[in-house]
């Protein structure tokens, strides 16, 4: 097994693309932060429209006693779990690595990010479905 190495020619990055190489190195290191933000609007807009339909529902049984045959409870149990969820998102991770190792490091860093994306996906999708149920019930 005779293989050929292929022998690139190499030369100095641009000052453009000396720009986009740190952009993206910027972009990875905030990225964290950025998902744990979200979380947290996530959070007030749960609290806020769990509110209104709260203020909703005491309307309605104010005006009409036998207005709610059922109760809206999949809507909060929802907006509870998103809730639940976004808070995870918000909690530190402990990162566990080597020290001084940067490709340990980054894969801690790769692993929290993805499991707190996917946490704020899952929350995002049952407060999504939690206002489905409210929007069906009324």
């Amino acid at each position: 097994m005779n293989e050929t190495r292929t022998v690139l020619p190499s030369r100095p990055a641009t000052e453009e693309e000396q720009f986009y190489l740190k952009l993206a190195r910027e972009e990875f290191a905030a990225s964290l932060s950025r998902i744990e933000e979200t979380a947290k609007y996530l959070i007030g807009a749960v609290g806020a429209v769990a509110g209104l339909l709260l203020s909703a529902l005491q309307i309605k049984i104010a005006v009409n006693a036998n207005a709610l045959p059922t109760r809206p409870t999949w809507a909060f149990l929802l907006w509870g779990a998103s809730a639940l969820l976004a808070i995870f998102v918000i909690m530190p991770l402990p990162y566990q690595h080597f020290h001084n190792s940067p490709p340990a490091i980054r894969a801690s860093f790769k692993k929290a990010r993805w499991l707190k994306w996917s946490l704020l996906l899952l929350s995002t999708l049952a407060f999504g479905a939690g206002l489905l149920m409210a929007v069906l019930q009324f």
